[in-house]
């Protein structure tokens, strides 16, 4: 099994490490110190040495963080993770803080009206983070790591071995992809480019590794050089002879501890992008004098716009786990919830459908599975003490992905146990609503997905009910479920563009009782001209996931002629790509699955 079941943080540690903190703020005449849910190379995901803010508050989710003054701490999450904070820390050290509703400056700032020393680790905060505290008189001191100093037993760096990614999967060679980026700094008159984030680094070098598990890369620094050059800096462990063959004479590889004798010894303008490059990079560069241009990071944007090689490996890894799914949710339907099936059978047997195809490499995150109130847990992680078997009339929420050598996948399905509530098939249909909306939409080229995200909201505003998350999130080609700078949401500023693969998942979650999600994953495209009517340039979706969306949960009175003949045409595609993928039981009941509704 790739994922676990253990709790790995308790609420009961909570106030004997808060103290040990508070002994060391006082130690170095700190009023406050910041624990944020970062490493030095500003991931999304990190591994167990890096989990600083889970180890002091028991929080795990995948964002947030902690401020800490002499007698009070604040654990600042966004609406994923009401609900789960609750469940996690001690609510008698640590206070909940709603951000970004609750902006941390603002919060400071009430707390200390006197202002004070707060401290900060700068490798695991960016400037673009910091400069949005503005001038206070709160005082931001570059400190140690001070959770570093009290984790006695703080886990160990992995060492697992970066691995060269082949063209078959890549469709463009490191080489390419490098001189490609040389010529823009060049022509930004820039020298260099510091590279701190593991999946600009794999998808420009074209490796992977294990480093984060799930998400596939090697934990590395880089710096791409005007001239073509990169200098790869990664403990020596980390290669072997088949990697160094694979980079060739335009990677050096070098120890981490040159990184920042480098850093120093650079010359020109260095370019880094200031919402990601640790501020410990900014304050060494700006000690020696260098001059540093604040500009986005030249592989995100080529890296989210997929080639034509990328898009049909996404396609053929999302038709081979749409069979897995398949395979599964014809096993959930048969379910018997008197036999004490619980969260963790169905996770356990969903990642044996998957493991089945030989292709499956890991899953992309630990399966959200809630049945009945913990679907309301937005990302909820099942445990062996939160597990709970399925009952009858209830519903089940699950959320999963794999990563293939050819893509990432990534889907939900919300799944009636029995008989559903009235009131979640009702809800569950309004999302439906939106997720078809956002798959059948067209528009103009220049739109971000700011612009589109109340499209997937409107048949729930339109009874006074709201999501607390984005409505899609970009996705890598086998790198990281979560990729940006694409995403659907109220904060995304970046203009959609073919090639971009994309979640499509609005939800609505009521406490108590349910959760409700349906993802696919979809991909930009030119739209085709309407009878030379366009008068602009248009783009579309197309969806990748391959699996029916369980019709107990559709109240058909609901859907216009539109939406059910999206539908119906989209359960058509499922049953002509997956009936010869399935076995002979899976594929009677995929047959009556994709029966138009």
């Amino acid at each position: 099994m790739f994922q676990s079941f253990d709790s790995a943080t308790s609420p009961d540690t909570g106030a004997a490490r808060l103290k040990s903190l508070r002994n060391e703020m006082l130690k170095d005449g700190l009023d406050g110190y910041l624990i944020p849910r970062a490493d030095a190379h500003q991931g999304e995901y990190v591994t167990a040495r890096d989990m600083r803010l889970a180890w002091l508050t028991g929080f795990t989710g995948s964002a947030g963080f902690c401020a800490v003054l002499k007698d009070k701490a604040g654990v600042f999450i966004d609406g994923r993770y009401t609900l789960q904070v609750r469940d996690q820390i001690d609510l008698d050290c640590y206070t909940p803080v709603s951000w970004p509703d609750t902006s941390l400056i603002n919060w400071l700032t009430e707390t200390l009206p006197k202002g004070g020393k707060i401290g900060f680790d700068p490798w695991l905060h960016t400037r673009a983070e910091l400069e949005k505290l503005g001038k206070t008189n709160i005082e931001l001191v570059a400190a140690d790591n001070l959770i570093d100093h009290i984790w006695h037993d703080q886990p160990t760096a992995p060492m697992d071995k970066m691995v060269p990614h082949l063209l078959d999967y890549t469709g463009q060679s490191h080489i390419e992809k490098i001189n490609t980026a040389a010529k823009e700094l060049t022509k930004a008159k820039h020298s260099a480019f510091v590279l701190t984030q593991p999946d600009s680094i794999a998808w420009l070098l074209n490796t992977r590794g294990t480093d984060l598990g799930q998400t596939p890369v090697a934990l590395a620094f880089a710096i791409l050089y005007g001239s073509g050059h990169v200098s790869l800096f990664m403990d020596s462990r980390k290669s072997d002879a088949a990697l160094i063959t694979h980079l060739g004479p335009k990677v050096s590889l070098h120890a981490p501890d040159g990184f920042e004798t480098t850093l120093a010894s650079l010359s020109g303008t260095v370019r880094l992008d200031k919402t990601c490059a640790p501020e410990a990079i900014v304050r060494l560069l700006e000690t020696q004098g260098i001059d540093i241009a604040f500009d986005t990071d030249p592989t995100t944007l080529p890296k989210a716009c997929k080639n034509q090689t990328e898009l049909d490996g996404a396609i053929q890894a999302h038709i081979r786990d749409g069979a897995a799914i398949c395979e599964f949710l014809a096993w959930v339907d048969g379910i018997n919830p008197e036999a004490g099936i619980t969260e963790i059978d169905i996770v356990k047997m969903l990642e044996t459908k998957r493991a089945a195809t030989g292709k499956l490499k890991n899953i992309a995150f630990d399966t959200i599975c809630g049945s009945g109130p913990n679907g309301a847990i937005v990302h909820y992680r099942v445990t062996d003490q939160t597990n709970r078997n399925l009952q009858f009339n209830e519903v089940l929420l699950v959320d999963s992905g794999a990563q293939y050598l050819d893509g990432t996948t990534d889907i939900t399905r919300t799944l009636a146990i029995g008989a559903p509530p009235p009131k979640a098939v009702h809800h569950a249909t309004l999302v439906l609503k939106g997720m078809i909306a956002i798959s059948r939409l067209r528009f103009p080229e220049g739109l971000t997905g700011k612009d589109i995200d109340a499209i997937a909201r409107t048949a729930l505003w339109a009874e006074g009910l709201d999501y607390d998350h984005g409505t899609g999130h970009g996705v890598g080609s086998y790198l990281s479920v979560h990729e940006g700078p694409q995403r659907i949401s109220r904060l995304a500023t970046t203009p959609l563009k073919s090639g971009m693969i994309l979640s499509n998942e609005p939800g609505y979650y009521k406490e108590g009782s349910y959760g409700i999600r349906i993802e696919n994953l979809i991909f930009v495209k030119p739209a085709a001209p309407i009878d030379g009517s366009d008068d602009r340039d248009m783009l579309c979706f197309e969806t990748l996931t391959l699996a029916p969306i369980s019709k107990t949960m559709i109240d058909k009175s609901l859907l216009t002629a539109d939406e059910l003949d999206w539908l119906n045409a989209y359960h058509a595609q499922v049953w002509d790509n997956l009936k010869g993928r399935v076995s002979a039981a899976t594929r009677t009941w995929l047959e009556q699955a994709c029966a138009e509704l």
